[in-house]
């Protein structure tokens, strides 16, 4: 699907929202330094929560597996872990 204007994309994140598309950033293809998103619970990190935000520092595996870290406000890390691709949704950051 291409998405041609920012209404289109506005009406596609209204249903993804409301459950009745699957996510749009569940299929990106990620790399570094891109904004993701935890959408499920990973044991190795445990202190990360689902929905917390976190930018990939790494990308391993050919793409398969990614360090995320995830800051707070003050700058200092509050986590840091390797997730696997299901684990992870991109999200556009607020530059783009």
């Amino acid at each position: 699907m291409r998405i041609t204007s920012s209404e289109a994309l506005g009406e596609l994140r209204k249903k993804e929202a409301a459950e009745e598309v699957l996510c749009l950033g569940c299929f990106k293809s990620l790399k570094e330094y891109d904004v993701v998103k935890a959408i499920s619970k990973n044991t190795n990190v445990p202190e990360a929560q689902v929905g917390e935000l976190g930018t990939i520092v790494l990308a391993h595996d050919d793409g398969r597996d990614f360090e995320v870290e995830c800051v707070l406000d003050n700058g200092e890390t509050k986590w840091l872990g390797t997730f696997s691709r299901e684990q992870l949704k991109w999200v556009q950051s607020p530059a783009e």
